[in-house]
């Protein structure tokens, strides 16, 4: 597999969790940040919502650093210890080259189909590291995208205390995954940018199955709801 198809295998996998697709009730099971330890023995767990599969070591990184795990349908997944963007020195990128070299891929590529891209954690690494959180989930994304979130909803998010407990991907990690260019910026509606994300969704070239999203005006009052709550 080159290192085009298998990123967007990583992209595909966390939309069809987010969409519920992995779950028999249709339930969202895409998480992406834990806590403690205690979470990364759940998500072991057949029994668990999501979990099953197996964590393993990233060869040449030590465990408290970053982890491979491949769920239980064996899709692999890196998870790495949080660290605050201003004291950061961008090692994450490392452990992803490291992840796709042992996976037997080519080697990672910062621009893929005309996107660029950067190594990013998909729950804002600021927030969880000042948080004292373990492990958060990690892949290449949209530069722009990112930069576009990153500015308005997780700065916010990193300055925030927050609950103990694990955490999932929300309409607004599918937007950076996706590649979604539109501003969440207070100056635009909270409703319009709901709107112009769900079109993208359905157009973005990833697999979005018919009929698995609410309609546009429950499911785009739910996301302009979660928006506004980075305005409070």
């Amino acid at each position: 597999m080159d290192y085009a198809t298998f990123l967007r295998s990583q992209w595909q996998d966390l939309l069809d969790a987010w969409l519920g697709l992995d779950s028999a009730v249709g339930m969202p099971l895409a998480w992406i940040a834990l806590p403690d330890m205690s979470w990364v023995q759940k998500l072991a767990e057949p029994g668990f919502p999501g979990g099953g599969g197996r964590w393993s070591p990233l060869p040449g990184t030590s465990p408290t650093e970053a982890l491979m795990r491949h769920d239980a349908r064996s899709r692999p997944q890196l998870w790495v210890r949080p660290e605050d963007k201003a004291e950061g020195d961008g090692r994450y990128a490392a452990y992803w080259a490291a992840f796709v070299k042992q996976l037997g891929h080519e080697a990672p590529a910062s621009e893929v189909a005309g996107r660029k891209l950067a190594v990013d954690h998909l729950f804002p690494e600021t927030a969880a590291a000042r948080r004292g959180w373990l492990l958060v989930r990690t892949m290449p994304v949209d530069r722009r995208s990112n930069s576009l979130l990153g500015s308005t909803t997780e700065k916010v998010d990193a300055n925030r205390g927050g609950v103990h407990r694990p955490r999932k991907a929300t309409a607004l990690t599918i937007a950076k995954v996706t590649g979604f260019q539109g501003s969440f910026a207070r100056r635009h509606d909270p409703k319009a940018i709901a709107a112009a994300l769900l079109a993208h969704l359905r157009a973005c070239g990833l697999r979005v199955p018919d009929n698995v999203l609410l309609p546009d005006d429950e499911e785009g009052g739910m996301i302009a709801g979660l928006i506004g709550f980075y305005r409070r």
